[in-house]
C-alpha cells in the first residue's frame, strides 16, 4: 500500500511544471539560441531579434536590446540604483522559461513604489512567449 501511494505521489509531482534550478536553465538556453521573427504583439519590445546568450559580466541571455536577462542570479537580489532607495530582483527558473520580478522603492516619494513582473517561455513548437506586467505587454517569438 505505501508503494502504491508513493508511485502516484511521484507521478503526480511530474505532471506538474516544476521550478529548475539555474544550471538546468542555462543548459535549456543554450539550445534556443538564433534569430526569432515577432508574431505577435504591438509593443516596441515586439520586435524581431537574435536571442543569445550573454556570459559577462554574469551568465543571462537577451532578446534583442529590449528584453534583457544579463544578471542571473539565486534567489532575490537587492540593488541601490539611483533614485531608488532599494531595487529588488526575484527570478524563479522552470523547465520551460523564466519569471523575474522586480519591485522598487523611491527615496523621495513612496507614492511611486511598485513591482513589475516578467514572464518568458519556451514553447514546443519552438515559439518564445513574453509577457511584461508593467506596462501591459505580451509578444509571441517563432525561431526562423
Amino acid at each position: 500500500m505505501a508503494f502504491l501511494l508513493s508511485t502516484t505521489s511521484f507521478a503526480s509531482a511530474l505532471l506538474d511544471v516544476t521550478p529548475s534550478n539555474k544550471t538546468q536553465f542555462l543548459a535549456l538556453i543554450k539550445d534556443k539560441q538564433g534569430n526569432y521573427k515577432a508574431k505577435e504583439g504591438d509593443d516596441a519590445v515586439c520586435q524581431n531579434a537574435s536571442f543569445s546568450l550573454i556570459k559577462e559580466p554574469t551568465q543571462g541571455f537577451s532578446l534583442g536590446t529590449l528584453i534583457d536577462f544579463s544578471d542571473l542570479h539565486n534567489g532575490t537580489q537587492v540593488k541601490k540604483i539611483p533614485h531608488f532607495c532599494v531595487v529588488s530582483s526575484k527570478l524563479k527558473y522552470f523547465v520551460n522559461g523564466i519569471v523575474r520580478t522586480k519591485r522598487y522603492f523611491r527615496c523621495e516619494n513612496e507614492d511611486d513604489n511598485g513591482s513589475t513582473t516578467e514572464d518568458l517561455r519556451f514553447k514546443d513548437n519552438g515559439n518564445i512567449t513574453y509577457t511584461l506586467s508593467k506596462p501591459d505587454v505580451s509578444c509571441v517569438f517563432e525561431k526562423q
